[in-house]
């Protein structure tokens, strides 16, 4: 068996006191980023992190400009549900879930942000601290949750969300509870979850995959003991990279399958930090924040996976040390990182966010929301180009929202998108209908994001080259799924001035996701014999 111990030192912490004697305390301290993975923590310092803090924020830098130049937010507004989990769905619509309703199952709703109007959408179980990715059709898929009986034990459902019939369906059980876990989509469109804490409030070392149409399997051979919310990223080779929050970076390959060392960060640990792919740099991730001990750092690692030996390599720090922050791609390939802070879950908030240019590698400072966004905060990029922050299990930001409308929604007219396809296969080119061809400078895919305690697996930008014809543009389409894994994206339009369209959905790859040697008749996907 290839295993890669990373094993992570557990204290028993009197942290919820309510618990019965029946009930395994929650013992890893390292899902909170306070310390590192082989602290054993004091009485001291859980009441420093669990108790009283500073919400003071940091001090807030006033920011030379106009909307034009640095982007402007709105004012704070009410929000019926904790920010606490977030996604894009196809219909436009955003999905917020959040703690448990009354002694059984997860607040739900989802917002429309053309209306600005919600829609109940709870259901009677308990989702809450559960991973959740985007399937090839355009539903919701969540995996795991809280257990009601005791809180920090994981449970082993699994859930889907229909966004056109509004439904939840249960898609069968896990082989072990999940508190905590991760998920991301594969190439094929399947859907791999790892880490947690199973019922037992242990990390569960085994890695399961559920596949549309053939249902939930576990990977032979995949088993990692790894810490909670890993940052997981879909590389253009099909592998899976690992990179934190742990300094040891990993990648998965799916097709032996097995786990393989790469490198370490130079960072000690980037505990609660944020990850993304470097948009325009495919296979290249930037992880950011976060600690490996108290305090929180305002650095930044860059590494290529595509090199033969790759190493990670300082990238431009941010202006604030952050943790509990959540990291967005916009569609002119620039990077914001909101929110975070520099003690504990919600201590001395950071309100300044700040952009990264993946060219540059180098970060500018934004102005301040209102807020502190920290622990159970999320954000969202919308289909008009807006970000919506929302959430924190704290005071007043718990139950609100505030959005970001950055600097290119303030320097001329927006590119107008005519005509575009609902879906397309791989490897095809396809027509763009728009009056603005003449001037436009960039096509690109965004995949909706997912989004929970700063973990954002899903998002990606798929830059895609184009041709000028009279009122529209060829553009040649995804390769692969390893590219673009299959589902819905956001279709944008950029002109000259970096200035987008409002996004059209777009569904990418082939409808049927049994493809690359998936036969109908297969009833496993490991059912070949493994070297």
């Amino acid at each position: 068996m290839n295993r890669v111990p990373l094993l992570i030192s557990l204290v028993c912490a009197l942290v919820v006191p309510t618990i019965g004697s029946s009930c395994p305390w929650h013992k890893s301290m390292v899902v909170f980023g306070f310390w590192g993975p082989t602290y054993m923590a004091s009485e001291e310092e859980l009441e420093a992190l669990f108790g009283p803090t500073d919400r003071t924020p940091v001090p807030v830098v006033e920011v030379q400009g106009g909307p034009a130049e640095v982007g402007q937010w709105s004012p704070p507004q009410a929000w019926p549900v904790i920010a606490i989990h977030a996604a894009l769905l196809p219909t436009g619509e955003v999905m917020h879930y959040s703690l448990p309703v009354g002694e059984v199952g997860s607040l739900a709703v989802l917002w429309n942000p053309a209306t600005g109007l919600f829609s109940n959408v709870s259901l009677d179980t308990d989702i809450f601290c559960s991973g959740l990715s985007p399937l090839p059709d355009g539903q919701l898929y969540v995996s795991g949750g809280n257990d009601y009986d005791c809180p920090f034990q994981g449970r082993d459902i699994t859930q889907s969300f229909d966004p056109v019939s509004r439904e939840w369906t249960d898609l069968g059980q896990m082989v072990t509870g999940r508190w905590y876990p991760s998920s991301t989509q594969l190439g094929d469109g399947s859907v791999l979850t790892l880490s947690g804490l199973d019922n037992t409030c242990s990390l569960a070392p085994e890695m399961e995959i559920y596949t549309p149409g053939l249902g939930l399997e576990v990977i032979p051979e995949g088993e990692l003991e790894g810490p909670l919310y890993p940052r997981l990223h879909l590389l253009t080779s099909g592998k899976v990279a690992h990179v934190g929050p742990q300094q040891p970076t990993l990648t998965f390959d799916p097709e032996l399958p097995q786990w393989s060392l790469v490198a370490g960060m130079a960072a000690p640990g980037r505990w609660d930090g944020i990850s993304f792919l470097a948009p325009g740099h495919p296979d290249q991730i930037v992880t950011c924040g976060g600690s490996g001990s108290n305090p929180p750092t305002a650095s930044c690692e860059r590494i290529d996976l595509s090199q033969p030996f790759p190493l990670w390599t300082p990238t431009g720090s941010m202006a604030f040390a952050r943790s509990h922050a959540d990291s967005l791609i916009l569609p002119n390939r620039s990077v914001l990182a909101i929110g975070g802070g520099t003690q504990g879950l919600y201590g001395n908030p950071v309100l300044n966010p700040e952009v990264y240019n993946p060219d540059t590698g180098l970060w500018s400072i934004l102005p301040a929301h209102v807020l502190g966004r920290m622990y159970h905060s999320t954000a969202v990029l919308l289909p008009d180009g807006r970000v919506l922050v929302a959430g924190q299990t704290d005071g007043p930001s718990s139950y609100s929202a505030e959005i970001y409308s950055p600097p290119y929604l303030f320097n001329g007219p927006r590119p107008v998108v005519s005509s575009a396809p609902t879906a397309v296969p791989y490897g095809q080119d396809f027509e763009i209908i728009t009056p603005d061809a003449a001037d436009i400078g960039a096509v690109a895919l965004l995949a909706p994001s997912t989004v929970t305690h700063s973990v954002n697996t899903g998002q990606r930008y798929v830059g895609l080259g184009f041709t000028t014809g009279a009122g529209g543009l060829t553009v040649t389409g995804p390769p692969n799924g390893n590219q673009a894994p299959p589902g819905y994206y956001m279709l944008f339009v950029l002109n000259s001035a970096g200035v987008p369209s409002v996004a059209e959905f777009i569904r990418v790859g082939q409808t049927n996701v049994f493809q690359d040697g998936f036969e109908s008749g297969d009833t496993s996907r490991w059912s070949v014999t493994i070297p």
